[in-house]
């Protein structure tokens, strides 16, 4: 465990995060001591008053059904900074006190993060064990939850269980510099520290004497409540929302599901060979994203039987296929890459949240070709493209479509579609390409004098770049603010076959 650090911890949880940029892949593996360095060195010493976090890029994830959640990129310093500071505060998060009030998730285990897919399958154990043993259920979430936390009450409460006041006002000072000042909706999402900090947060509720019901259980924001006298369960229920209330957080109505166990349905039911599904899938995804264990994987695939393939497939062929079959479709039906290729097109156009999944299928893909041309037509005609598909797209033309013959259009396409952002331009200009107009398009950010994501994916897309004329513009682009000069010495000395 000694050698597990906080870099690592980064980079496993990268693959996991909503905007896996390479840029910041690349410099935390090269440059993190030299990060570490301007981090505690020049941004949080009081001394140094010229330096500070960044105001980070907004950005806007896809949820179910053309939802979005919106957050933040967070620049390489910013990122590398809350990956530390979490992990070397990892055993302030400590486990549950009593078997009647249990939390689940994002919290370390031997000195590394406990698997997501182990700790939802005993959420979801316990939830199941629960039903038969309590007449009473109150199923609830607090709406936007991340979007609703007051900095000051989250740094107030880092101060506390162990944590000391000096990394209580280094949160702070990171939470009001990348907020631009603004109070509320500061906590990052998709990233496995800010989880960890937001799922720890709500241990006021886990921790208070005036919850009497039985049983509660909680999954970051998601609770459920159990008892065999419902009077109990419901003022259990009113207070909650009022302790809640105090912190400016509240329920969300839609989802609250209150009374008898089996009257309420708090799961869907489905049918048996559905649920054999769900299972396999749960041990295969992890339950924030839809990231792979690959290991996992190979087990729990081969073990599919027949009829359960069958009625995949039979999903496959359904035209009104619903966006829960479409991501147990490419998740589990991995050998039966042209029946689903045949369904792709429909599924981006129908489900944007499921781009990821689309991009972790397609290394299944024999004929890149027509996925080359899936992607082409697609970008062509598609009217409500989301910032979330772009970049999605960029990852999936990067890692399998360079050799196609749509490549350079559809490079093209990406970079200028009318609905293209900061963010997934910046996943076009990280890629070390040296045809199409690429190097050059890069010089001209790089000549610029700004420093912005576009800036530094164009300096990380010169990486393979001769050594004497990328190290020649990236000494200019260095000029231009201290992150800049991070990046240009970082890229500056990596060897050019990387």
């Amino acid at each position: 465990m000694s050698n597990y650090s906080s870099v690592q911890y980064f980079l496993e949880d990268y693959p996991r995060t909503l905007f896996p940029l390479a840029t910041t892949q690349i410099l935390i593996q090269n440059h993190a001591n030299e990060i570490f360095k301007y981090i505690y060195e020049k941004i949080l010493n009081k001394s140094e008053k010229d330096y500070s976090f960044l105001p980070q890029l907004h950005c806007y994830a896809s949820k179910t059904g053309f939802h979005l959640r919106r957050t933040v990129k967070l620049d390489p310093v910013a990122e590398l900074f809350i990956y530390d500071l979490v992990y070397k505060n990892r055993k302030t998060f400590r486990p549950d006190f009593g078997e009647d009030r249990k939390s689940f998730g994002y919290r370390f285990e031997d000195g590394k993060p406990i698997p997501q897919t182990k700790s939802y399958a005993a959420f979801k154990s316990s939830i199941a064990r629960a039903k038969k043993r309590y007449r009473f259920s109150a199923k609830f979430d607090i709406g936007s939850y991340f979007n609703s936390i007051y900095q000051h009450d989250l740094v107030s409460w880092f101060g506390e269980g162990g944590r000391s006041l000096k990394d209580a006002e280094y949160l702070g000072q990171f939470l009001r510099e990348i907020n631009a000042g603004r109070s509320v909706d500061c906590l990052p999402q998709g990233l496995h520290p800010c989880k960890v900090i937001g799922a720890e947060f709500l241990k006021f509720i886990d921790n208070s004497i005036r919850i009497r019901s039985q049983l509660m259980l909680r999954f970051m924001d998601d609770y459920y409540l159990f008892d065999n006298d419902e009077s109990i369960m419901n003022s259990d229920f009113l207070k909650i929302q009022r302790m809640l209330g105090e912190k400016n957080l509240f329920l969300n109505s839609a989802k609250t599901k209150i009374g008898q166990v089996d009257e309420i349905n708090i799961e869907k039911k489905v049918d048996a060979i559905k649920a054999e599904l769900l299972q396999v899938r749960r041990h295969i995804i992890e339950v924030s994203g839809i990231d792979f264990e690959f290991e996992e994987e190979e087990e729990e695939y081969e073990s599919l039987s027949d009829e359960q393939i069958d009625y995949l497939l039979h999903l496959l062929k359904d035209p009104d296929i619903n966006e829960e079959d479409a991501e147990l479709v490419l998740i589990l039906l991995r050998d039966y890459g042209s029946d689903v290729l045949e369904r792709m097109r429909s599924f981006l156009e129908r489900f944007p949240s499921l781009s990821k999944t689309v991009y972790t299928y397609c290394r299944y893909l024999d004929d890149k070709t027509e996925l080359s041309n899936l992607v082409k037509y697609f970008l062509k005609t598609s009217k409500n493209t989301t910032e979330n598909q772009l970049f999605w797209l960029a990852k999936i033309t990067e890692d399998y479509l360079m050799n196609s013959h749509n490549y350079a259009e559809i490079i093209y396409m990406l970079y200028n579609h009318s609905n293209a952002t900061s963010l997934t331009k910046a996943k076009i200009l990280e890629i070390p390409e040296h045809r199409f107009g690429l190097p050059e398009l890069r010089s001209e950010y790089l000549r610029a004098g700004t420093s912005d994501w576009l800036s530094w994916s164009a300096a990380v897309g010169c990486r393979k770049e001769i050594k004497i004329h990328r190290n020649y513009i990236l000494e200019y682009f260095s000029k231009a603010s201290p992150m800049n000069k991070l990046i240009s010495d970082c890229i500056s000395n990596l060897d050019n076959t990387l």
